[in-house]
């Protein structure tokens, strides 16, 4: 006989070695091949378990955890058809970078008749996330630790394939999961970073541009103090925001949401110093910010998302050790501030001064509200330190423009994939991830409805501090644009109008709805007064909305 009182079973093993890896929220939706390892979970007090309504919005919240805590995130699912449901929130992970565990029941090999069989590896290959088996008893808690490992260092997505005929196996207790190493990269040195000093040395209009894998305190520090040598303006890529809020010489996004001082600021550099960014389109402006310029990119490893532009010079290695070498390379050459920075202060006080005003509002269709004068007055009412989930839309730019955050680990992007309805999901992994600060996903009514409107019960059951905007304009806000830009009827682009107030309410949320100046100001009152999860339905007119 065994010796049952040494031994544990394969699911208890594996809820501990969660425990191990540092796994305080997993998120996620039970069934016959995960039921056992999620109660030993639970039963254990190992951390807080998320019970989601839908797997796809489980591992979409996985993906917000991680995006505002900069962990790993975890989510569990069953097999089969739980499996090909998350495909869009795998490969929106696998396009963002970001590092995610879904552990992922299988059949028993060999079970052709299985009604949930499918070839999971290969339904995981289409994604771009990576695969690993959990190849026995023996070697399950070691698969494991191999899967954060990959996760976190790769910043992907993994699928822990488990098997559910496994989950009763014995486990020697003595087997016990590895931690995850940290990655610690070294400063830049040799000719590359000479080089690039030499660029920096020679600029008239530096600019020091930093993105989201430059977010440490150290690497902020580090480039404000190079910043404040050189007298350089700072930017940051829209997943950066806030990384240098307060700073006397911060021009805010480099982008198309640049106000027009930071466009002039931008245009008129000579170098720019990018750090953990991936100078994407959206950051140059289809390379029209970098155009004649030299432009040094420095990242902190060689697992970044795809480079989209090509610098004059790159570099890999540690941000703030690297801006720190810029910074000693310079003392020692006796190089002179720029001056880039003399007669930017006046500037950037009227661009605040003009965002604190409350522009005009439009007229719009009776029982509409103009869209940004609403999203501004929403703002002002809302707590300044606040986490920001936009999901995808034509009302997108709009919501990052005007709803701003004051830290990059506050904005929760959603569009890697360029899918819409992730917003839900990963607004509830914020929102039980972060408890200090209110929440705010702002989504349209298309991507809102398909999110699947039973999470909302998700958020209620989890006294979640969520705020949420529906921009409600009765349409696929896209294609409304794709026909009338073509003077055609844009009948086929509009949905039925939802009453998302009423519909909300049965549901558990407070809800307001927003026609007029009066309801407007009654949502204002709600956000401060608010005491459960909250629905702003806002209603707009999509003939007076532009992307």
């Amino acid at each position: 006989m065994k010796d049952t009182a040494h031994t544990m079973k394969l699911h208890q093993g594996l809820a501990r070695a969660l425990a191990a890896h540092q796994t305080t929220h997993l998120y996620g939706l039970v069934g016959d091949a995960n039921l056992f390892m999620v109660d030993a979970y639970i039963e254990g007090s190992l951390g807080k378990y998320v019970a989601c309504t839908h797997e796809a919005n489980a591992v979409l919240a996985a993906i917000g955890f991680a995006q505002t805590t900069g962990r790993t995130g975890v989510a569990t699912i069953t097999h089969g058809p739980a499996l090909t449901n998350v495909i869009t929130p795998l490969a929106e992970a696998a396009r963002g970078g970001i590092p995610l565990v879904v552990l992922c029941g299988d059949t028993k090999p060999g079970d052709l008749q299985h009604l949930q069989n499918i070839d999971q590896r290969e339904v995981v290959a289409s994604t771009g996330a990576r695969f690993i088996e959990m190849r026995s008893p023996d070697t399950a808690i070691e698969d494991l630790s191999r899967a954060f490992r990959i996760a976190a260092h790769h910043r992907c997505p993994v699928v822990f394939n488990m098997r559910v005929d496994l989950m009763w196996e014995d486990l020697s207790p003595d087997i016990d999961a590895m931690p995850v190493p940290d990655f610690a990269a070294a400063p830049a040195s040799g000719d590359a970073l000479e080089d690039a000093a030499g660029m920096l040395a020679s600029a008239r209009r530096p600019l020091i541009l930093a993105g989201r894998g430059a977010c440490s305190p150290e690497a902020r520090a580090a480039m404000i103090e190079l910043a404040a040598r050189i007298e350089a303006p700072l930017a940051t890529t829209l997943k950066a925001q806030g990384l240098f809020e307060g700073e006397p010489f911060n021009i805010g996004i480099c982008g198309g949401l640049s106000h027009p001082t930071a466009t002039e600021v931008i245009m008129q550099s000579d170098c720019i110093l990018a750090f953990g960014a991936s100078l994407s389109k959206h950051t140059t402006e289809e390379r029209a910010y970098t155009k004649g310029k030299r432009v040094v990119q420095i990242l902190p490893d060689a697992e970044e998302t795809p480079r989209l532009d090509i610098p004059s010079v790159r570099i890999i290695g540690d941000i703030a050790g690297t801006a720190r070498a810029f910074t000693e390379l310079l003392d020692l050459a006796d190089i002179p501030g720029s001056g880039a920075t003399a007669d930017l202060s006046e500037k950037l006080v009227a661009e605040a001064a003009a965002f604190a005003t409350l522009p005009q509002a439009a007229p719009t269709a009776q029982g509409t509200v103009d869209m940004v004068p609403a999203l501004r007055r929403l703002h002002q009412a809302l707590p300044k330190d606040r986490v920001l989930v936009a999901d995808l839309g034509r009302f997108v730019t709009t919501a990052w423009r005007n709803l701003p955050v004051t830290r990059p680990a506050d904005l929760v992007y959603t569009s890697h994939f360029g899918a819409i309805g992730c917003g839900l999901g990963e607004a509830i992994g914020a929102a039980t991830a972060i408890t200090d600060r209110p929440t705010v996903l702002v989504a349209g009514d298309g991507g809102f409805t398909l999110s699947g409107l039973s999470e909302l019960v998700t958020a209620v059951q989890q006294q979640a501090d969520l705020i949420v905007i529906v921009c409600n304009d009765g349409s696929y806000g896209a294609e409304h644009v794709q026909f009338t830009n073509r003077n055609m009827s844009p009948e086929l682009s509009m949905i039925a109008r939802i009453d998302f107030a009423d519909t909300c309410a049965t549901l558990g949320f407070a809800t307001v709805r927003v026609t007029d100046e009066s309801s407007l100001s009654a949502a204002c009152t709600a956000i401060a007064e608010r005491s459960k999860p909250l629905l702003i339905d806002l209603r707009l007119d999509p003939d007076k909305i532009e992307m």
